[in-house]
């Protein structure tokens, strides 16, 4: 999506809103307070408290809601980052849109591709940006991939596993009171990388998906599963999901093709190796998403900086963001139904 920066060759900084004081609206006040191409003018969320100790850490205000924030700031906005839950997304896309300020947002856009395409129509119709967080393309190591598939270092894509592996185990609480379905929370990120990675479309999703144990299975709650997309050059792709990586995150993602093969690995807490009489010993991997992927989280939002100060075209368009949830959907069809959903029929 390309627009008319407000903010080209006119302000060093953009000045920014944090929607939302939750666990990522922590880890993106930390990258907004980190780079100096941001003026972070506030933090809202209709949970006050938690908006003004946010708030506090990083020196700057606190508002209740958007409108309340816009109103407040008689200096311009040029952007927002939205880490409210997904419900909440296109209310204040729209308000945003209204006032001539882009958006930055974590996945997914909104709940249906349908909503996710009116979304896009109205930020359209009031020429600002909106940019979907989908941190794999700022991971440098899964950028290395991406790069080593684009340049052919492997040939022609044949096949590719994923494993999403989350750590901390969610208490079981999370789980029963509407945690949601592992391949509708955990699968996203993947899906749209390994689409941008293939550049190709996914034709067909066969999924299934098992209960860990008799509570969750009585509840109908899914921790585990496997996606398998067959793409319409021919490769075949599996996603293996699972809540109970109990040992780390454990992120992993390999490309096989007909010259090679290309992989992510895991990182561990450190690169210490303890080698003696009872064996060699390595540290743990990283303990989750946050320490995983920090540098991804900065990078990503120095994209959003581009956006709103160079007019740069944020690399995930509305084509992706519609196509990883019809990806999705068809996963969660399919896992219900023990059938193929053919997404091309």
């Amino acid at each position: 999506m390309s627009f008319i920066s407000p903010t080209k060759a006119l302000f060093q900084q953009a000045r920014v809103l944090l929607l939302g004081s939750g666990r990522m609206g922590h880890i993106r006040a930390k990258a907004i307070f980190a780079n100096p191409r941001f003026d972070f003018a506030g933090v809202v969320d209709q949970n006050v408290d938690g908006a003004k100790q946010l708030a506090d850490v990083y020196r700057t205000n606190h508002f209740a809601s958007l409108t309340e924030a816009i109103q407040h700031n008689t200096t311009p906005l040029h952007g927002i980052i939205i880490s409210t839950p997904t419900a909440t997304h296109a209310p204040l896309i729209s308000t945003a849109a209204a006032n001539n300020i882009s958006i930055f947002t974590e996945k997914p856009v909104d709940e249906t591709s349908l909503q996710i395409q009116e979304i896009f129509n109205t930020v359209r119709n009031n020429n600002v940006a909106l940019c979907c967080g989908f941190q794999r393309r700022f991971d440098p190591s899964y950028v290395a991939l991406y790069d080593a598939i684009k340049k052919g270092a492997v040939g022609t894509p044949l096949t590719s596993s994923i494993f999403f592996g989350d750590h901390p185990v969610p208490s079981r609480s999370f789980l029963l009171q509407g945690g949601g379905n592992i391949i509708s929370d955990c699968s996203a990120h993947d899906i749209d990388y390994i689409r941008w990675v293939l550049n190709d479309e996914v034709e067909s999703v066969y999924a299934v998906g098992t209960s860990s144990d008799d509570e969750l299975e009585e509840a109908g709650v899914i921790d585990n599963a496997t996606v398998v997309m067959k793409f319409l050059k021919g490769a075949v792709v599996t996603l293996t999901l699972s809540r109970g990586a109990n040992y780390g995150y454990d992120q992993r993602c390999e490309v096989f093709g007909t010259d090679g093969m290309a992989s992510v690995e895991n990182f561990a807490e450190n690169s210490t190796v303890l080698s003696n009489v009872s064996g060699v010993h390595r540290p743990k991997w990283q303990h989750s998403f946050p320490q995983r992927f920090e540098a991804a989280f900065g990078y990503e939002l120095d994209a959003f900086a581009d956006t709103l100060l160079l007019g740069k075209p944020w690399s995930v368009s509305e084509e992706d963001c519609v196509a990883v949830q019809r990806v999705c959907d068809a996963a969660l069809e399919s896992c219900e139904r023990g059938q193929v959903v053919n997404l091309f029929a």
